[in-house]
């Protein structure tokens, strides 16, 4: 059910959409002093400006929490920019099958799972229409109908074909892209997927609390802050006459939000906006009346929740399957409702009772039922 944005409470347990118009990224605020048990550290990471926070009992446990998680950190960056993804592509339209990790396996089902439930607004095969548009925005002039049509044929994800077979004690896990061309979309997965990295090595660690903050559209938020409240995540108006403008604020703990949005990296033409988020369906960026959808998911999945409610890919009876994947859930939703819109992104939502969607539009009006 759609209810009206009024104050938050302090968890996001259950399924709950706020729609507000205007434009939102989002901003950490500040709750006091630092504490002597706190580090942190920024650094260019994921191709982003990563800042990571650790409140723990002494000093040297939070230092190599926060080293563990940068050393993660570009352990993912270099595994997106590594041999596996280059030869998978390399391979494409010659119907070879390319052998890859058991974790590109899983991390490629859950896109797939995710470009079936939304017939494609969401397809990691989209590379090729990526890096037309990353070009286009770098010269400031949006590429030709051909050009964008050209690049459609290099994209489907109903052409990325995975197998895993027994070889003899050993399970293979293979994959393949059978149009020629073809590119997998690193950038619609990698910063979900590092927070799920690092979110189990900072639970084993003696923390207290720790904040991941990937570029300010990839959070992961753990325990408590310096005053033992919930981490305080700004929501802002990318609209406004400065960054710094505040729609709102979520408390999170244990929460991993998501944002996608149209104000970061897009360029002007003749007066209209051209954005990053591309429609795959269309070839070119959504135009949906959103300027930006934040989802926020528990990172434990209360199974309880979950009922009545069909799991991705788990079997009956099971926890759902995104136990220990809710970073990358929580990224690849916020791109799906994006490109969606509003009427489908709520229909698809609906599957995910533990989300806390805001939808942020761009005429300034707020969206109820």
């Amino acid at each position: 059910m759609l209810r009206w944005f009024a104050a938050l409470p302090r968890a996001a347990h259950r399924m709950r959409f706020f729609f507000v118009l205007g434009a939102a990224g989002i901003f950490l605020t500040a709750c006091g002093h630092k504490a002597p048990t706190m580090v942190e550290e920024t650094q260019i990471l994921l191709g982003t400006v990563s800042h990571l926070k650790i409140r723990a009992a002494d000093h040297a446990a939070a230092e190599e929490a926060l080293r563990t998680g940068q050393k993660q950190l570009m352990q993912v960056q270099q595994d997106a920019e590594g041999e596996e993804l280059r030869a998978l592509e390399a391979a494409a339209g010659t119907g070879a099958w390319t052998r890859i990790s058991p974790a590109l396996y899983e991390t490629l089902g859950y896109a797939q799972e995710i470009a079936r439930r939304t017939d494609g607004a969401f397809d990691v095969t989209a590379g090729a229409l990526t890096a037309l548009w990353d070009a286009a925005r770098r010269e400031k002039t949006p590429p030709t109908d051909e050009m964008v049509q050209e690049a459609r044929t290099h994209v489907g994800y109903a052409h990325l074909e995975m197998r895993k077979t027994e070889d003899g004690a050993e399970i293979v896990y293979e994959a393949r892209l059978m149009k020629a061309g073809m590119r997998i979309d690193r950038g619609a997965l990698i910063k979900g997927a590092a927070l799920d990295v690092i979110h189990p090595l900072w639970q084993r660690a003696d923390t207290l609390g720790a904040l991941a903050d990937l570029g300010t559209s990839s959070i992961l938020a753990m325990g408590t802050n310096e005053e033992g409240e919930p981490w305080q995540i700004g929501i802002r108006n990318p609209r406004g006459a400065e960054r710094s403008d505040i729609l709102m604020v979520l408390p999170l703990t244990d929460e991993v939000l998501s944002v996608s949005g149209d104000d970061e990296h897009y360029f002007l033409y003749e007066g209209k906006r051209y954005h990053h988020l591309i429609d795959p369906r269309t070839g070119y960026p959504a135009q949906t009346g959103l300027a930006s959808v934040t989802v926020v998911l528990p990172m434990d999945v209360d199974e309880g929740a979950w009922q009545g409610h069909m799991p991705l890919a788990a079997g009956e009876g099971m926890p759902p399957a995104w136990q220990g994947h809710m970073g990358m859930l929580s990224d690849m939703l916020s791109t799906a409702v994006f490109v969606l819109g509003p009427d489908a992104g709520r229909a698809l939502l609906a599957e995910f009772p533990s989300a806390l969607v805001i939808l942020i539009g761009t005429d300034g009006t707020m969206i109820g039922e």
